[in-house]
């Protein structure tokens, strides 16, 4: 019974890193893309990618939400 507490702990954890990290990453991708040409291409495969993070942080909260007795 204990891994399965810390699975969940360890799940947390990510989802949140992923939902902290990844509106940062896009706001800096967004930056580069505004303000520089050098560095255009590298702004937006952050974007995409911080965009991606946030749909996979996003939909595993969604995933492991428990809602009241439906389940």
């Amino acid at each position: 019974m204990k891994n399965i507490v810390l699975m969940s702990d360890i799940m947390g954890g990510i989802i949140l890193f992923l939902l902290v990290v990844s509106p940062i990453a896009f706001i800096v991708g967004l930056i580069m893309i505004a303000a520089s040409k050098e560095y255009r291409q590298l702004g937006i495969k952050i974007v995409i990618g911080a965009v991606i993070a946030f749909i996979i942080g996003f939909g595993t909260c969604f995933a492991n939400l428990s809602i009241g007795g439906m389940h």
